[in-house]
């Protein structure tokens, strides 16, 4: 069994504890490494490096076509290492590696992505008066500490990460203690492109114990979470209580609305992705369908021929559709909410229930007759459950799709591109995908409404976050 190092500093370093993580292959439940596991001194000695490197000004006194070549090799090495990370992803989450060997190149992308816009963080200037030059100037925070959730233990990682380098902060990774390991693959990137020591510093903990004393630590000046909402709060409480600027997308409970004239493979086709695709543990998965009633027993009948289909197994396997869940504690979840929905009355016209073999796997689950009192149509499930709804008018539908604690994804489906477009504005989430799920790049902004959290990542938009804004006046006499 290999062991795994943080990397602070520049350093691979074991935890001062002599403390370790098990990481285990949730389709199989084999441990197949171990790493260091950080305690409050391993996160004394991250934040300590990083404020060191921030307070020398070594990024941020970078010329800024230097430091964009520096994330450009960053993204080089990160493509050098992506089957390597990418393999170790799968074995540790349960996807498929190509999926993972995406992420990789994902967060290559994302670093060339925010490369080219580090040169173009511009401050203006504020005509005040004929004695007076005033303009405004664009500065990191400082110390940024990013907790990073396990269902896209890279991609998470690397979008957060590429904005709080491109604009000059310093950054403290807390890892998922349920998929660590790939990380280290990235940190090898990070170390391979020459990335001076402090700047990036990845270790991995316990939420509770590690992450919770990273956001509290006095010595970090911007925190980025993604997560429950729970969790969420608790980090939102400890970030008040610094006056601390946040980040956080804490998930949601999307809804697809179908029209009548909607292709209905285009709907089948978005839910082999959108919600049995990862084993439905994606913070926008199409975990509603909110159908029209003259149209939901044939989409029905679709969605289970859908299902039926699916090959169940290890993300290693050959021709594997629907893989495992992360953990036996999540699994036990999922098939609760699954067994709640048809005790309330849904009907299971496929799935329900675990898979009975080795690993954490859940069977490919649609609830039929769904209805939004019910809790499997109200939280989020993180699995691969699918809930169908039914609505007899436009505003109907629209009422169902918003009526959640969640805003963070939505979808349309119709062939009708006015309607498209007016039901997308009348939805109340950060995003709305029409025709197919995830239409979205590195390039577009990701967040949410409502407990779904707020800011923006990807995109332009989210270096927003990033940066706080200084406003000098010169009395010119």
């Amino acid at each position: 069994m290999k062991t795994y190092q943080n990397y602070i500093n520049g350093k691979w370093m074991d935890s001062l504890s002599k403390e370790k993580i098990q990481v285990e292959d949730p389709a199989t439940t084999n441990i197949i490494g171990e790493i260091a596991c950080a305690k409050n001194e391993d996160i004394d000695m991250a934040v300590e490096a990083a404020k060191k490197s921030f307070e020398s000004r070594i990024l941020v006194d970078m010329p800024i076509l230097e430091r964009a070549k520096l994330m450009r090799r960053i993204a080089d090495e990160t493509r050098k290492l992506a089957k390597e990370g990418g393999t170790l992803l799968c074995y540790e989450n349960g996807k498929q590696i190509s999926a993972g060997i995406s992420e990789f190149y994902g967060v290559a992308d994302t670093f060339d992505y925010y490369a080219g816009i580090t040169d173009k963080l511009e401050g203006k200037t504020i005509p005040v008066s004929n004695s007076v030059l005033d303009y405004t100037i664009l500065e990191p925070f400082g110390v940024s500490a990013h907790i990073i959730p396990w269902n896209y233990p890279l991609s998470m990682l690397g979008r957060s990460l590429a904005c709080s380098f491109a604009t000059g902060n310093s950054t403290v990774i807390k890892t998922a203690e349920l998929t660590p390991l790939s990380a280290t693959i990235f940190a090898k990137a990070v170390e391979n492109a020459g990335t001076p020591p402090g700047l990036i510093n990845i270790l991995c903990g316990y939420g509770n114990d590690a992450g919770a004393y990273l956001v509290s630590h006095p010595d970090v000046n911007h925190v980025v979470f993604t997560g429950s909402v729970i969790t969420g709060k608790k980090i939102l409480h400890m970030a008040a209580d610094k006056a601390m600027p946040a980040v956080v997308e804490l998930g949601g409970k999307s809804a697809g609305i179908v029209f009548p004239d909607a292709n209905l493979d285009d709907v089948v086709d978005s839910a082999k992705f959108a919600i049995f695709g990862v084993a439905g543990q994606i913070c926008t998965a199409m975990s509603r369908l909110v159908v029209h009633k003259s149209i939901k027993d044939e989409l029905v009948t679709k969605l289970v021929d859908l299902s039926k289909s699916l090959k169940v197994g290890a993300g290693y396997e050959d021709g594997v559709d629907l893989t495992p869940i992360i953990s036996a504690n999540q699994l036990e979840k999922v098939e609760g909410y699954a067994r709640s929905g048809i005790q309330a009355g849904a009907e299971a016209v496929h799935g329900g229930k675990k898979v009975d073999r080795d690993g954490h796997f859940m069977e490919a689950t649609i609830l039929n007759n769904v209805t939004q009192d019910m809790t499997v149509a109200r939280e989020e499930i993180f699995g691969p459950v699918l809930s169908v709804l039914e609505y007899e008018d436009t505003q109907e539908a629209i009422t169902i799709a918003n009526d959640t604690d969640y805003g963070l994804g939505g979808g349309v489906f119709t062939k009708d591109l006015k309607k498209a477009a007016w039901t997308a504005s009348q939805l109340q989430s950060g995003q709305v995908y029409v025709n197919k799920w995830f239409t979205g790049s590195h390039a577009t902004p990701f967040g949410g409404y409502k407990q779904s959290g707020y800011s923006r990542e990807k995109g332009v938009e989210a270096l927003k976050a990033y940066l706080q804004v200084k406003n000098v006046g010169i009395s010119l006499g």
